[in-house]
């Protein structure tokens, strides 16, 4: 199996920007414009430091016959094929939002990243783990 890159789950951050602008156009109708400011300045520096993040390589998550490794500014982390007990794939608004379950109880889950199903169910089949979740049922003919 080759190294799957998730990418940018750009519909969790659309419901983000979207919310941001609701709960703006809230607290200013209120009279709160202070945090209104407030709420569209934090959300607008995390959208953007996080994308810049993704592009400048300091934040990814990667799937490949080791397991799941992901870095977060300067530490990489890894989750080991023979410690995932299962993948898991939930709907959200429309989102595919993948999560690893780990033999220890832990969840890690990659919220900001999207990846394909098939390659989701390839990498479920290598690490010998259980798939839950959003996913579509093969019909045999």
């Amino acid at each position: 199996m080759k190294t799957i890159n998730l990418r940018i789950n750009w519909f969790v951050y659309s419901i983000q920007i979207l919310l941001t602008a609701l709960f703006y156009i809230l607290f200013s109708s209120l009279g709160v414009s202070q945090v209104a400011n407030l709420i569209v300045g934090a959300s607008t520096l995390f959208i953007v430091t996080s994308l810049l993040l993704i592009q400048m390589k300091k934040r990814y998550v990667h799937i490949d016959r080791a397991g799941f490794s992901y870095k977060y500014l300067s530490k990489t982390h890894y989750l080991h094929h023979d410690e995932i007990a299962a993948i898991k794939v939930t709907k959200l608004l429309g989102a595919n939002i993948l999560s690893v379950e780990l033999k220890s109880k832990k969840k890690v889950m990659f919220l900001f990243w999207s990846v394909d199903i098939e390659d989701i169910q390839k990498a479920a089949k290598l690490f010998d783990c259980e798939l839950i979740g959003e996913v579509p049922s093969q019909v045999k003919a």
